[in-house]
C-alpha cells in the first residue's frame, strides 16, 4: 500500500505527537490553535489508513515521512542499567497464570 505525503505541517504535527504532546502542547510549540492540530492530525490519519496517533506514527516512521530520532538520543544518553530496563520493559512476554482447583469432594465417577 503506497501512502500519501505529508504536507510539512502535518509531519510536524505527527512528529511532536511522536514525542509524546498533547494537542495543547504541540498547539503551543506550533503557534497555531489546538483545533488546527486535531485537522493536520486527522489528514495524517487519512494519509496514512491509520487508526489512532500510534498507527500513524507507526507508519509514518516506517516510511520515511517523518524522522523520529528522540528515542535513539534518550536512550543514548542514559546510562546501561536504564537502557536494560527499557529493553526488557518493551520487550516482555505475557503471563500466563496457571489456576488450581481443589477438589472439593465432588465425585468425579
Amino acid at each position: 500500500m503506497e501512502y500519501r505525503k505529508l504536507a510539512p505541517r502535518q509531519a510536524e504535527a505527527l512528529t511532536h505527537r511522536a514525542r509524546g504532546l498533547s494537542n495543547a502542547e504541540t498547539a503551543a510549540a506550533m503557534h497555531c490553535s489546538i483545533a488546527n492540530v486535531a485537522n493536520l492530525l486527522t489528514e495524517c490519519f487519512f494519509k496514512l489508513h491509520a487508526r489512532n496517533s500510534t498507527d500513524a506514527v507507526a507508519k509514518a516512521i516506517k516510511h520515511g515521512l517523518i524522522q523520529f530520532t528522540l528515542v535513539a538520543s534518550i536512550i543514548s544518553g542514559v546510562g546501561t542499567d536504564t537502557q536494560e530496563q527499557l529493553r526488557t520493559r518493551f520487550q516482555r512476554k505475557p503471563t500466563i497464570k496457571t489456576i488450581r482447583i481443589r477438589n472439593q469432594g465432588w465425585n468425579t465417577a
